[in-house]
């Protein structure tokens, strides 16, 4: 079991600071949005790498200019190894994400989840244009 770093326990972004390097990979575990048609998987796991020291401010960058600190904070907890029970986010299943391009069996259930989830859109649209909410601009 390799080694985990959350904002909970006292020392440990000091504790994760000093561990990284520049080419470590961490990994995090993804909490997928409900409303998304299609996604089958609710948690997932995703890898970061460090891509190098700060050039003015000298702390280790996770990409994206977010400092070590800042992505430990953000993420909540941050594991050495890839968290077992959790598939990587960017796993094939059998969901399709377009139908125009999907090369197989669509199973009954997943058009079910889609009309269902089309019905709840719907129902919010039709609320929102009620109550005059969720305007674009």
């Amino acid at each position: 079991m390799g080694k985990t770093w959350n904002t909970r326990r006292r020392g440990d972004e000091k504790d994760f600071e000093r561990w990284l390097a520049k080419g470590k990979t961490v990994y995090v575990i993804d909490e997928q949005a409900h409303l998304v048609p299609g996604v089958a998987r609710a948690r997932t796991y995703s890898s970061h790498t460090c891509t190098g020291k700060h050039p003015l401010l000298g702390g280790w960058q996770m990409g994206n200019n977010i400092d070590a600190r800042g992505f430990l904070r953000f993420w909540g907890t941050v594991y050495e190894n890839p968290p077992k029970g959790f598939e990587h986010i960017n796993d094939q299943m059998h969901e399709p994400a377009d139908a125009r391009y999907f090369k197989g069996a669509i199973h009954v259930d997943d058009i079910k989840e889609m009309e269902y989830e089309a019905d709840l859109a719907a129902d919010r649209a039709i609320e929102d244009r009620r109550n005059g909410s969720r305007r674009w601009w």
